[in-house]
């Protein structure tokens, strides 16, 4: 609420203190868990959420541009609002989307990205749509987790492309810890040579595993969140480098200097005010017994022999 000011929307502020760490990256993810389908109706909370497109616009600023939109929310507006929010991001040409497709030519098409000389591809699934109607001849407007149709989308990707990431709405919420079916799911994926899998809707922290050279986040937590619980308003911001060498005719890509971080989320007592702070800038005042929490997630990140250390994200 606190981003409204005479009828129009800025949630630049609330970001301003990310925009440091994120911006210098070339490839910067987020996951868009709310759709942004602006004045097509109000904006509305849970269970059935709408966004103002100027969010997205923040996000953008603040230096992201790998942009998820397959997750359990993505049909809260039915297929209008998916309809405008593809309208909204191919207006944003500087953002990259998957997972949330206007038509079926668009859902069925092998995007291939290019970015300081490195070729990409980029795909994104959701367990479900939290039960929400979608007719089957619109089925094709979300990518749902199907392994079959995982394997044929990675299958046709993985020869074009140097680096393959895919993002996985999936799991169990409130958890610190993959369940079965998530590690199913990321065994396949690494099984296609995907490069780096990337976790959602836990809405907490949970590991980073290598699985053989697949860099796998189960899940990242909140970015920016208006949940209850300091453990909602913590989250998990990581890099990665991304390095190319060509040998004659051989391509080598190889994934290095793993670092990762967390941020928090901070609002008043009525939830304005809103701001998320890079953890280096998170006092005691903001989050009480900080070295704990801190101690707390770095166990986990690292329960499946990522061995990393906190810091460093920022370039």
């Amino acid at each position: 609420r606190d981003a409204q000011h005479n009828g129009t929307y800025d949630f630049t502020g609330q970001l301003d203190r990310m925009q440091p760490i994120i911006e210098p990256y070339d490839l910067a993810f987020y996951n868009q868990e709310t759709i942004l389908a602006g004045a097509i109706a109000p904006a509305s909370n849970y269970p059935r959420f709408n966004t103002p497109t100027q969010f997205g616009d923040a996000m953008l600023d603040a230096g992201f541009n790998l942009v998820s939109l397959a997750n359990n929310h993505t049909n809260d507006m039915g297929v209008k609002g998916i309809l405008a929010s593809d309208v909204y991001w191919k207006s944003r040409p500087q953002a990259v989307t998957a997972g949330a497709y206007a038509t079926k030519a668009d859902s069925e098409a092998v995007h291939v990205y290019q970015l300081n000389g490195i070729k990409y591809g980029f795909l994104a699934y959701t367990y479900g749509i939290n039960g929400t109607y979608l007719a089957e001849e619109n089925a094709y407007m979300v990518d749902r987790i199907n392994l079959a149709k995982m394997e044929s989308d990675c299958n046709a990707l993985r020869p074009l492309v140097d680096v393959l990431i895919v993002s996985v709405h999936f799991g169990s919420e409130y958890v610190n810890y993959p369940n079965t079916y998530q590690k199913n799911v990321v065994n396949k994926l690494a099984s296609l040579n995907v490069d780096i899998v990337i976790g959602n809707h836990a809405h907490a922290i949970q590991p980073i595993q290598w699985i053989g050279k697949t860099l796998v986040y189960y899940a990242l937590g909140n970015f920016i969140s208006g949940q209850d619980g300091t453990e909602r308003l913590i989250g998990l911001t990581s890099a990665i480098q991304i390095n190319k060498t060509v040998w004659g005719n051989e391509t080598i890509v190889t994934l290095s200097n793993l670092r990762a971080d967390l941020n928090f989320t901070y609002y008043n007592k009525s939830k304005l005010n809103v701001r998320v702070y890079p953890w280096d800038e998170v006092t005691e005042k903001l989050v009480p017994n900080k070295a704990a929490w801190e101690a707390k997630y770095l166990a986990i990140v690292n329960a499946y022999g990522a061995d990393i250390t906190f810091g460093g994200v920022r370039k």
